[in-house]
């Protein structure tokens, strides 16, 4: 499978070139009509199926080291139909460290859950994904398609009213102004000779594509290269790459429908967190599907929290729970197991209580250059964890690994209760996945040349009871 014949970083500058230039528009009186019937005109032949099958892969951007971000691949092959609103969605993502997400998503007449083949995450468990997922789903699927993404500007009836035309001085294109309501606004970009569909700016959503490399495959034709811009980035988000694209009759319908073996299906959460005490002073906080778990751990009137701080609304309401369950004593730190967005996203809540962050040298240095924190980042204090130090009863390992250049995790003696985010993946069923990262492999062995007498492990994601025994039989399959 190859992108282009040009490497990515000519393709991304060239395309964020084109979408950052200042445009010099000239506005064309009375052309509009003329050139949206071009445009038309240039779609007439375009599929407009019932039904089809669409495969394509795309690099997405992903930080073991900060300092020198790369991308991960994912291989999707989706089928969609446009009558019944069916569809069917298989991503298979191939993360740092060996880690495998084979994801599938489907929605029936009845019934919409999502579920994974190689149960990393989900186990044998099934999630809800609602009977509104097939537009959630096409919202985002569509805009691969370039003949499908037009679809809005070409069924505008009120031209005049709503469209507007403006010609981009220095590249020639000619971008039409879609109005398609007072808060949503799309500009279409198209080249000239030959007519093709050259960039979508949706405004609302903050959203950009970039659609080149058009080729005709059994009369269809249609951008194979989508670079996707999502907020004010300058580099794409992803680099997307269509494989094939195919008119079905319809879905086979052994894919609409949960896989013999599977379930319970998993409970979703209420967003109300709760608290149980695990050992003396040392408290598991969790909601109602205990998809995300924290720890705090109460030394006299100070309390240090563990993995509290990977979303702002988590981390408010983690602060609310404490101090209305303990109203004289101070929360001082919060601890951080690496520098992705799922474990430090929170951290401005903390920062501006004055609360400590807790982390070792690499992730501080990543958390002071992530542009997030920018304007906040002077209010931040940290203190440095050491490997093998021990801060209030809870002794600190850092450790090189493949899922962050560093990643860490906190062990508590007294109670054999571990902590960690991203070294043990095991799923509420402690269903052992066919594929397992390496970096696990680090962790487990780690952990037994330490020779920790272990009681319990506490996962930042999912499961907050994994035994001794799940840990071994993980490592086994890795065998």
């Amino acid at each position: 499978m190859k992108f282009s014949l040009k490497p990515y970083s000519i393709i991304c500058a060239m395309a964020s070139m084109a979408l950052f230039t200042v445009v010099m528009p000239t506005v064309w009186a009375g052309e509009v009509e003329d050139f949206v019937d071009r445009v038309k005109t240039h779609y007439q032949h375009a599929p407009s199926p019932k039904a089809f099958s669409f495969n394509y892969h795309y690099l997405n951007r992903q930080y073991w080291d900060y300092q020198a971000p790369d991308r991960y691949l994912s291989v999707r092959m989706v089928e969609v139909d446009l009558e019944k609103k069916h569809f069917y969605d298989n991503d298979i993502l191939h993360l740092s460290g060996g880690l495998i997400l084979d994801r599938v998503q489907f929605q029936n007449d009845t019934e919409s859950f999502s579920y994974e083949r190689n149960g990393s995450t989900k186990g044998k468990g099934i999630l809800d994904k609602g009977m509104n997922n097939f537009d959630n789903f096409m919202g985002h699927n569509v805009m691969n398609i370039d003949f499908l993404a037009v679809r809005p500007l070409l069924e505008e009836t009120n031209i005049k009213e709503n469209i507007t035309l403006q010609q981009d001085k220095i590249s020639g294109n000619i971008i039409l102004t879609h109005k398609v309501s007072d808060k949503n606004i799309i500009d279409y970009a198209f080249s000239k000779d030959p007519l093709q569909l050259v960039r979508i700016n949706d405004k609302s959503k903050r959203a950009k594509f970039v659609y080149d490399d058009y080729q005709t495959t059994d009369g269809i034709t249609f951008a194979r290269s989508v670079l996707k811009y999502y907020g004010a980035v300058t580099q794409p988000s992803f680099i997307s790459r269509n494989d094939q694209f195919n008119i079905i009759e319809k879905i086979d319908p052994v894919k609409l429908k949960v896989p013999q073996g599977y379930g319970p299906e998993l409970p979703k959460g209420d967003g109300i967190l709760v608290s149980e005490e695990i050992a003396p002073d040392l408290y598991l906080v969790t909601d109602s599907s205990a998809s995300r778990n924290s720890l705090f751990k109460v030394n006299g009137d100070e309390i240090m929290l563990f993995g509290a701080s990977g979303h702002p609304a988590h981390a408010e309401k983690m602060i609310k729970l404490i101090l209305e369950k303990f109203p004289n004593k101070k929360i001082t730190s919060v601890y951080v197991t690496h520098p992705h967005r799922a474990q430090i996203s929170g951290l401005q809540a903390y920062a501006k209580r004055d609360i400590m962050i807790l982390a070792d040298t690499y992730t501080i240095a990543a958390i002071k250059a992530n542009p997030r924190f920018a304007d906040d980042i002077t209010t931040f204090k940290f203190q440095t964890i050491e490997h093998n130090q021990i801060i209030a009863g809870a002794r600190f390992y850092v450790l090189e690994n493949t899922h962050s250049k560093r990643q860490s995790f906190v062990y508590f003696k007294d109670s054999g209760i571990i902590f960690q985010a991203h070294f043990l993946h095991i799923a509420f069923d402690n269903t052992i996945a066919k594929v397992i990262p390496n970096y696990t492999r680090t962790f487990i062995d780690f952990v037994r040349s330490q020779q920790l007498k272990i009681s319990r492990i506490v996962a930042y994601n999912r499961n907050n009871n994994i035994s001794v025994e799940v840990m071994n039989k993980t490592y086994d399959a890795l065998m």
